[in-house]
């Protein structure tokens, strides 16, 4: 099983008050392919991530077993690490991306490269499992303790945004906020009118204090030449790179089953990479320059 040295995360998780970052990756198999080609439109994007890096993860500090409970509790940017990390493991550091300029009058289709180190943030100075700031509401200060979103606070925000967009944004919130003072440094029940000014504070300063949860690309169509942002999907992005093949993954079996008659089961448990050496040396072999 092929792995990958240990990934340093940017945030790290604590656990009993010792803080870890260390986690291990395995390149994906094809029962892996075979998973994911039926949850795809199954599951919510965060599920999706979460039992992704849960079969991919070999190990973590600290951990005894990984699970995807414990997959969940890891923070948006070190997951958002992590998918980048596998994505060079599978397919290698140059990522390949189209996408239409955001301009109604010019909609130019734009291929663009990205390679994965520049889009790993490095690890962050000084975490904390716990934050806090101060929200100012109706002339008064309240002080804010909370923590950074994870991925098991995006699974359960998503299945409530399903039905409220504004709702999941609010639970979302609501999961990440351990505690709110008053100005007197009493302990407070959230008051209606303090929702607003977090729901407004708070995500600005969390993106700050985890800023490889969201990748935001600054881009210039070479045809209009506007400047516009937008935001990169890493785990969208590399689950479409799994699936998109999932309908030739059959056909491969076929062939090296045919060729050096090995079982389905065999044929599945290899890693990608050394399934398409395989499959690229015996397409060699097949191809008239190779049969003279």
């Amino acid at each position: 099983m092929d792995c990958l040295g240990q990934v340093i995360l940017p945030n790290g998780y604590w656990i009993d008050r010792t803080h870890y970052r260390n986690v291990k990756l395995r390149v994906l198999t094809g029962l892996d392919e075979e998973f994911f080609a039926e949850q795809i439109s199954t599951t919510f994007p965060a599920n999706r991530i979460t039992n992704l890096l849960n079969r991919c993860i070999t190990s973590m500090d600290g951990v005894e077993e990984v699970t995807s409970d414990a997959v969940g509790r890891l923070t948006v940017g070190d997951r958002e690490a992590l998918l980048l990390h596998l994505r060079r493991l599978i397919m290698g550091e140059r990522m390949q991306c189209i996408l239409n300029c955001p301009q109604t009058d010019c909609n130019e289709l734009m291929d663009i490269e990205l390679r994965v180190s520049d889009l790993l943030q490095p690890t962050y100075q000084k975490p904390e499992p716990v934050y806090e700031d101060i929200v100012e509401s109706a002339g008064r200060k309240f002080r804010v303790r909370f923590s950074l979103p994870t991925g098991i606070d995006q699974e359960a925000a998503a299945l409530k945004a399903s039905t409220d967009v504004q709702a999941g944004g609010v639970l979302l919130l609501r999961r990440c906020v351990e505690s709110v003072f008053d100005d007197e440094d009493i302990e407070t029940e959230w008051f209606p009118e303090i929702l607003p000014e977090m729901l407004k504070a708070l995500p600005i300063k969390m993106a700050r204090l985890d800023p490889q949860a969201e990748l935001i690309l600054n881009l210039t169509c070479p045809i209009c030449e506007e400047s516009f942002s937008t935001l990169f999907d890493t785990g969208a992005y590399l689950l479409q790179e799994i699936t998109s093949t999932s309908d030739d993954l059959y056909s491969q079996i076929h062939l090296l089953a045919l060729h050096y008659h090995w079982s389905e089961a065999d044929i599945l448990s290899m890693n990608i990479n050394k399934r398409h050496r395989y499959l690229n040396l015996l397409l060699d072999t097949l191809s008239p320059e190779g049969l003279t």
